[in-house]
């Protein structure tokens, strides 16, 4: 089997350079990077071409955003993979262990019908930021779960799941040729990864998440910090449309209505509406009680 690893960039040449220097260290070598460079200014494909001249990149504009960069690169995968190949989904803003890819290798061998996700850790601490999540549709949330508590009955290693991201995420290639790419129209920056998941469950495939498939990330890079700064009524209004913002209210509906029960999706989105906002105005109010 070959791994075909996607990933989107737009700028941030020093987090990519350090996550193609950790890939070209991985102890298992059968494996293909493909990048969307989608709109970079800082010079990231000739650097790109000048350090790792195996790496394939794709040029294209920054109206892409994070699906349409991502589908890129699926699109080139599908015209070049083999039919028992696997693609893995990666974030420019992580680093990996040399045994990541051979773990990842091992897992599949495991469970061959399956999409297996990676646990992220913190890598200015390395601390584990979660195990895995499954979405709560009456709740409107994202369930935590964890090895020691809903691992599978004969392996303590992998966890089944319902939500996979962007960072670390393998698929066979299967996948793809039965689903299509990801819902660029409809999400095109956040939920398009969850949304994905669902698909692929609904279409016979289980997502799990392997204890033993460490991905190294920015956590600090990523999440609400950017449009949630100010307490004013332009970043509320910010902070609920803008694309940057995983808190995006069109987004939230698309990835509700293409996956949630429709008899319960009325419940999920009031619920969803009514976290968002409560959380918004319960951060500053936690700010302002920390700074006092």
């Amino acid at each position: 089997m070959k791994i075909w690893i996607c990933i989107p960039v737009f700028n941030r040449i020093e987090y990519t350079l350090k996550c193609l220097a950790t890939l070209k260290a991985q102890s298992f070598k059968d494996f293909t990077v493909v990048i969307c460079d989608h709109g970079s200014t800082d010079g990231t494909t000739e650097r790109i071409k000048q350090d790792f001249p195996d790496v394939v990149v794709i040029n294209a504009d920054s109206s892409l955003w994070w699906t349409g960069a991502i589908n890129r690169c699926v699109e080139y995968v599908l015209q070049h993979a083999d039919e028992q190949d696997y693609l893995l989904t990666l974030n420019n803003d992580t680093e990996l262990p040399t045994d990541y890819l051979d773990e990842l290798v091992a897992q599949s061998i495991k469970y061959p019908h399956a999409v297996l996700t990676s646990v992220i850790h913190d890598i200015a601490t390395g601390e584990r930021v979660s195990d895995g999540y499954r979405q709560s549709w009456r709740g409107a949330k994202d369930r935590p779960v964890s090895f020691e508590k809903h691992h599978l009955p004969d392996d303590d290693n992998v966890i089944a799941v319902t939500l996979v991201s962007g960072r670390g995420t393998l698929f066979p290639i299967a996948v793809f040729r039965m689903v299509g790419l990801y819902d660029e129209q409809h999400l095109p920056h956040y939920f398009a990864d969850y949304d994905y998941c669902h698909k692929a469950q609904r279409a016979g495939f289980p997502a799990y998440v392997c204890k033993s498939c460490r991905v190294f990330s920015y956590v600090a890079a990523t999440g609400m910090t950017s449009v949630r700064d100010r307490l004013t009524l332009k970043s509320f209004i910010t902070f609920l449309t803008s694309i940057r913002s995983p808190a995006n209210l069109k987004t939230r509906w698309w990835y509700g209505w293409n996956n949630c029960p429709k008899a319960i999706f009325p419940i999920y989105i009031v619920v969803d509406v009514i976290r968002l906002v409560g959380g918004y105005f319960r951060h500053f109010l936690l700010v302002k009680r920390l700074s006092g």
